[in-house]
């Protein structure tokens, strides 16, 4: 999940050349020595600056994003900022695309929810409430997810700056080790 950080890098770049061009505009707007302001190219200016410093802004928040998804052979880990959950590809029964709060997401249905809750690592120190913070917790979560919902785990695609469909492919050819078989071809 490594090439959306290194599309947001290049694009901090760019955003980062237009903050100053944005800010050439303002000045040869207001270009001291005129009488006269030209407002439109100081409105335009201003409103390049803004735009490019949100845009650089919500950029660095992606680079630092707390979610991370790594696939292997063995299986997938999902690095979130309360815990750390290695799901194994024997113990997905489904892969789906379905609602995760209320957006679209990656869903999985586990064989034993219970044992692969009981792998997870937890982090101290989460301040979310209603965050997930031990085992039985996470059991109980994927339970209640899975009697009202229809799923365990729940991967909601904006998290990981992913369409739901793709990460849901994604998953779907790991599971089946076509991921590895793709890369290898010349």
């Amino acid at each position: 999940m490594r090439k959306n950080r290194v599309r947001a890098f290049w694009a901090l770049v760019i955003v980062l050349f237009f903050v100053p061009a944005s800010g050439v505009l303002v000045y040869l707007g207001v270009q001291p020595g005129r009488e006269d302001i030209s407002w439109a190219i100081v409105a335009f200016g201003a409103l390049g600056i803004v735009a490019f410093a949100w845009g650089a802004v919500m950029i660095v928040r992606t680079m630092r994003a707390p979610w991370r998804l790594e696939l292997d052979r063995a299986g997938l880990v999902l690095y979130t900022p309360g815990y750390d959950l290695e799901v194994p590809w024997d113990s997905i029964a489904g892969i789906a695309v379905d609602s995760v709060g209320r957006k679209d997401g990656c869903v999985l249905v586990l064989e034993d929810a219970a044992a692969v809750a009981q792998k997870a690592r937890f982090h101290r120190g989460s301040t979310s409430r209603g965050a997930v913070m031990n085992a039985r917790t996470m059991q109980a979560r994927m339970a209640r997810n899975f009697k009202e919902f229809g799923y365990h785990l729940g991967i909601p695609g904006y998290l990981l700056e992913m369409d739901a469909e793709e990460l849901a492919e994604l998953l779907a050819r790991g599971r089946m080790d076509r991921l590895w078989e793709e890369e290898a071809l010349p």
